[in-house]
């Protein structure tokens, strides 16, 4: 046999195949799950004895939190009305955004104890509906209480997708400049601080140049607030090499983290260097 008929004879049975496939109703590709499976896995039966974890709100409310606010902290109290001691063996969220903090002792017959969930808005913007499903040691496959986080995050005011270069909590619009070098030029980058604390940013000027100075503006960075890296070159003062780092200091991270670049080369030599 010919190798093109043997290569026929392979592909004939694959492209049957494939034409059955596709003319399958879609709907018999698709697994389709129950409605009934969906309510159990948000609702799931309660472990047996359950009864005797008896809270005093299941569902509570953060109200509207900013999206800048910082994270919020809630707390559901709860008591022992059952026989035996009730130890809570673990906790499960709907969100990694929504932390639980709780006593892992027995909790004895007729004794009160609480947990405390704290909810992370930032990048979190709208509503909160969060479930939070507590195990005792009366289940392992079925939790003892099912609570409820519920709110509203107001969405940011804070532009931060102009800003895509992170230095820590300060948010920077480009991290590489470019000088001519034979041009006496300044040029800068606009900076957000994106964090909940004020910023005292500073320019780590010891392994910089002659030819290059560099400042942060202003020196005290509020939440929120806009600030400027201005950097100045001048071919006067000396040859530079084509490549500088520049670091940033009290940003709380490595410097290998807060350096943006500095290139000293024509426009068109950075262009085909580029491409």
């Amino acid at each position: 046999m010919r190798f093109d008929n043997v290569i026929r004879y392979l592909l004939l049975p694959l492209g049957a195949a494939t034409a059955l496939l596709a003319a399958a109703p879609v709907q018999g590709q698709i697994r389709v799950i129950p409605r009934e499976r969906l309510d159990s896995l948000a609702n799931p039966s309660r472990a047996n004895g359950s009864e005797a974890m008896q809270f005093e709100q299941l569902v509570i409310s953060t109200g509207d939190i900013g999206e800048d606010d910082g994270a919020k902290s809630v707390t559901y109290r709860w008591k022992n009305v059952g026989k035996i001691p009730l130890v809570i063996t673990r906790v499960n969220t709907t969100c990694g955004c929504t932390v639980p903090s709780y006593d892992r002792q027995p909790v004895m017959p007729g004794q009160t104890s609480e947990m405390t969930v704290t909810y992370h808005p930032k990048g979190h913007p709208g509503r909160i509906q969060r479930k939070i499903f507590i195990f005792t040691q009366l289940s392992a496959s079925l939790p003892s209480a099912i609570l409820q986080l519920t709110g509203q995050v107001v969405p940011s005011t804070r532009p931060t997708y102009a800003y895509p270069y992170a230095k820590g909590k300060l948010l920077l619009k480009r991290q590489e400049l470019r000088f001519d070098p034979s041009t006496l030029s300044t040029e800068s980058i606009e900076c957000l601080n994106a964090g909940d604390d004020t910023l005292r940013v500073a320019v780590d000027t010891r392994m910089l140049p002659p030819c290059i100075k560099a400042v942060f503006s202003p020196e005290k960075l509020a939440p929120g607030g806009l600030g400027e890296l201005i950097v100045r070159f001048d071919p006067a003062a000396g040859k530079p090499a084509q490549r500088i780092p520049l670091f940033l200091k009290g940003l709380g991270v490595s410097p290998g983290e807060s350096s943006i670049t500095i290139r000293i080369a024509p426009e068109s030599d950075e262009t085909k260097q580029r491409e």
